[in-house]
C-alpha cells in the first residue's frame, strides 16, 4: 500500500452528481432556509460547492433562482437579527425602569414643568416604561405613583392616553403603506398590537363598533272604559252613567271647620 494512498482502500474523491431540475430546486428551498453552502455541500447526495458554483454559471435558471434564494435567506437573517435586538433592547428597558434608583442625580419629586414634559412625551405615544429609563426622568414606579395619587395629574395622563391614541393610528397607516412582502408577517403583528392599544385608549373613536336595532317606541296605551249597559238602555245613556256605578268614588261632603266628624 503506498503512503499517498487512503486507509483502507477508500478513496477522498466525491462522486460525481450530475445536474436536474429536481436537484436545483431542492438546493435552492435549502439555501433560503438558511443552510450554508458548505453544510450543504457535506450531505451525502448533493454537490460539492465548487460543482454549486458551476452549476450557476452553465444554468441560467439555476442560477437566478440561487441569488433569489440567497437574497431571502439574508433578509430572513436581517429580520431576526433586528428582532432580537429589540427584545433586547426592550429587555434592558424594562430592568432599568423598575430597577432601583439611588439619589445621585435624579429626580425624585414632582413639578409641573416635569410633569409637563411626561404627558407630552406619552402623548407622541412614548410609553411610561421607556420614559423612565431614560436617565433624566423618574422612574416607571415614580410616575405610576403620582398619577395614583394626584387627580389633576390623572386626569391629564388620560387625555395624553387618547392623543397618543391618535399617533398610533397614524403610525398604523404608515406601516401598511411601507410593508413589504418580506416584512408582511411582522407588519401585521405590529398594526394588531397598535389597533388594540388605541382601541383600548380611546374605546369611542377606535373601539370594535356594533349597530344595534333601534328600540320600538312604546306605544302610548289608551284607558280602557268598561260599559255596562241595560237592555232598553240607548248608548247615549250608557255612556252618561260612566264613573257613576256603585264602584265609582264619591266626593267626600263638604263640613265646616267647627263641626266633628260622626
Amino acid at each position: 500500500m503506498s503512503s499517498k494512498s487512503p486507509p483502507f482502500g477508500r478513496s477522498d474523491r466525491r462522486p460525481q452528481v450530475r445536474y436536474s431540475p429536481a436537484l436545483g430546486k431542492l438546493i435552492c428551498e435549502r439555501i433560503a432556509a438558511g443552510q450554508s453552502e458548505a453544510s450543504l455541500g457535506r450531505e451525502p447526495g448533493m454537490p460539492s460547492v465548487q460543482a454549486i458554483y458551476k452549476w450557476r454559471e452553465r444554468e441560467p435558471g439555476f442560477g437566478e433562482a440561487y441569488e433569489a434564494a440567497r437574497d431571502r435567506a439574508r433578509r430572513e437573517r436581517q429580520a431576526s437579527d433586528r428582532a432580537q435586538d429589540r427584545a433586547q433592547d426592550e429587555d434592558r428597558r424594562w430592568r432599568q425602569a423598575l430597577r432601583p434608583r439611588n439619589r445621585q442625580g435624579r429626580v425624585s419629586t414632582y413639578s409641573d414643568e416635569l410633569g409637563g414634559v411626561i404627558l407630552r412625551r406619552i402623548a407622541g405615544g412614548e410609553t411610561v416604561l421607556s420614559i423612565g429609563a431614560d436617565a433624566d426622568m423618574p422612574c416607571a414606579s415614580t410616575i405610576y405613583h403620582w398619577i395614583r395619587a394626584d387627580d389633576g395629574f390623572h386626569d391629564a395622563y388620560l387625555k395624553a392616553k387618547a392623543v397618543a391614541a391618535d399617533i398610533f393610528a397614524d403610525a398604523m397607516l404608515e406601516i401598511a403603506l411601507e410593508s413589504t412582502e418580506s416584512t408582511a408577517r411582522g407588519d401585521a403583528l405590529r398594526i394588531k398590537t397598535l389597533r388594540w392599544t388605541a382601541a383600548m385608549l380611546a374605546p369611542k373613536k377606535y373601539g370594535a363598533r356594533r349597530a344595534l336595532a333601534p328600540e320600538p317606541e312604546e306605544e302610548a296605551q289608551q284607558p280602557i272604559v268598561v260599559v255596562i249597559r241595560k237592555f232598553g238602555m240607548s248608548h247615549d245613556e250608557a255612556l252618561a252613567t260612566v264613573g257613576r256605578g256603585p264602584l265609582a268614588e264619591k266626593p267626600e261632603p263638604e263640613r265646616d271647620w267647627w263641626s266633628t266628624p260622626s
